[in-house]
């Protein structure tokens, strides 16, 4: 299986705060930095992604209550580690030969959206680490 570091997700409270204090540790501009969705839509959950001094960051402000609590349970900070795999069924596999299973968002098994496949592991499995899978889905021309 191909494995290779992708991202570190980090829980916060105010996203907008959270860019601003970021930008200004890493001398990041705001076209450094990616909102998925934009501030001026509705979401559930809202992301910053951005890359600084050799890491990829993910930034996660849960904004609904059923995401609030799912991701406040364990406080601000690091929530999960990221890696991009080639084949997302294989390398499920070959974590459930170890013994690794699914959990945390996706306990019934990998998640397929447009651009992506994703799984999270369960911790208990991982050594109290939230792991996460991704596997890109290439785009049609």
């Amino acid at each position: 299986m191909k494995r290779s570091f992708r991202h570190v997700g980090y829980i916060v409270r105010d996203l907008k705060k959270s860019i601003t204090d970021f930008q200004r540790l890493f001398d990041l501009s705001d076209a450094d930095i990616r909102v998925i969705p934009p501030f001026d839509l509705p979401a559930d959950s809202r992301f910053a992604f951005f890359h600084a001094d050799g890491l990829s960051v993910e930034l996660i402000q849960p904004i609904s209550e059923h995401f609030q609590n799912i991701l406040f349970n364990s406080g601000v900070g690091i929530n999960h580690i990221c890696f991009t795999v080639d084949n997302i069924e294989e390398a499920v596999a070959e974590m459930a030969k170890k013994g690794i299973r699914p959990g945390h968002v996706t306990p019934n098994g990998i998640i397929t959206m447009p651009h992506q496949k994703m799984i999270y592991f369960n911790p208990q499995d991982t050594g109290g680490v939230l792991v996460e899978y991704i596997e890109e889905i290439p785009k049609e021309r």
